[in-house]
């Protein structure tokens, strides 16, 4: 059959359609990278094929004198002595507590390796996102990464789309979108509904695990590529060595201060009853949660535990039955506002536990203790806490919840 003219010019104006759309993509994808290349930094090592660094050792403080009433007076007893955490556990009186300035763009071709935690030569980069003046992102603890859509991307598509792609993402991180339609940032959730022009990410760069490797960041590099390719988004990702070294700065502060203050009650001619202590413990207006007794301020945060002395977990079922031989009373330093206040507290506290269970408060070498030994203790207390405010941490803030989880 022959075609006729307005067939023939159809045909022409279809493939010369089919021409722009594939001329138009090939001019995008080469303008996003000349504005790469523009943008590129001095080349990096690959740690997935150059080993990296190894990282600084954390390590904690002690207390570096004897507590106990017969105890030689020391002639410096503030001094402290630093010691590497094996696993957490309470200090008991005198003893030591032993989650690229270049964002990323849409290319599929790259690969693993190439977003490895030191940004290669070939990524593109552009100037970083300036930081939001709202305070969202705790800047003292986390790093703020944003990623910015060329068309809104629904939030359950996203939250889809990052849920697979980080599901062996092992960094701590807060997640909140910007809705310009409605003007406002949403907390993503499985549950948040609207359309997202951005979405920046709060991660944290250390916590009681130590801090952000430098396997985790090239794992997060490797899943905001996911979100670039998908969505044709730009990410302002950080410079790689700045933020591995302010994470690593931050873990080390953090582990010269980070110190947990245990005070014992050890039984006297007879056991303590569980059921005894529970009432007690409530009448004092404990808490009984995740096997430890809490004691609470009025809004819920945590003062200080009380927990058995060979680790036994307390629960309501095993009180009744229960006969033990002491009990801790622990006062989380860095995570308590006004320590020395709270460890007065806490000392109260222990001296009638003792008075009504027939008890001793003693040290971790089952000596007792003085009123000049609780003083001292008191002051290291305050020592610690005065040396967090100054750091810009604030004893008791979200801030340091989060970097002493």
């Amino acid at each position: 059959m022959q075609l006729t003219e307005l067939q023939i010019g159809l045909i022409a104006l279809g493939v010369a359609g089919i021409g722009a759309v594939v001329g138009y993509n090939m001019w995008q994808e080469k303008r996003h990278r000349q504005t790469a290349e523009r943008a590129l930094g001095e080349a990096h090592a690959d740690v997935l094929i150059d080993p990296p660094d190894a990282p600084p050792r954390r390590v904690e403080p002690t207390l570096d004198f004897d507590l106990s009433d017969d105890a030689a007076p020391m002639s410096d007893p503030s001094a402290t002595q630093p010691v590497r955490r094996e696993a957490q556990a309470p200090m008991l009186a005198d003893d030591p507590v032993t989650d690229i300035t270049e964002p990323l763009m849409p290319d599929a071709d790259r690969t693993v390796a190439q977003w490895a935690v030191d940004v290669p030569t070939d990524v593109p980069t552009a100037a970083p996102a300036e930081p939001m003046a709202d305070g969202w992102a705790d800047r003292q603890v986390e790093e703020l990464i944003t990623i910015e859509f060329e068309a809104p991307v629904a939030a359950t598509e996203f939250q889809r789309t990052w849920n697979d792609l980080t599901q062996t993402l092992a960094v701590t991180m807060r997640l909140r979108g910007r809705d310009e339609h409605a003007g406002r940032w949403l907390p993503l959730t499985a549950q948040t509904a609207g359309a997202l022009s951005k979405v920046e990410l709060a991660v944290q760069l250390a916590d009681r695990r130590g801090a952000l490797s430098d396997a985790s960041v090239s794992a997060l590099a490797h899943a905001l590529q996911g979100v670039a390719d998908r969505f044709l988004a730009v990410v302002h990702f950080p410079d790689v060595r700045e933020l591995l070294g302010r994470a690593r700065e931050l873990d080390s502060f953090a582990a010269s201060v980070d110190v947990q203050i245990g005070l014992n009650l050890v039984a006297g001619e007879s056991l303590i009853s569980g059921t005894k202590l529970r009432g007690l413990a409530e009448a004092q207006g404990f808490t009984l949660s995740g096997g430890q007794f809490h004691a609470r301020d009025d809004v819920g945060n945590t003062l200080y535990t009380l927990c058995s002395l060979d680790a036994e977990q307390f629960s309501a079922d095993t009180m009744k039955a229960l006969q033990t031989q002491g009990v801790t009373l622990l006062l989380d330093v860095p995570t308590v506002a006004d320590g020395a206040r709270q460890f007065d507290r806490m000392v109260m506290v222990a001296e009638q536990f003792a008075h009504t269970l027939g008890a001793k408060v003693v040290d971790d070498n089952r000596q007792p203790l003085s009123p000049a030994s609780l003083a001292l203790i008191r002051g290291k207390v305050a020592e610690f806490q005065g040396r967090m405010t100054q750091f810009g941490i604030k004893p008791g803030s979200e801030s340091a919840s989060r970097l002493f989880s």
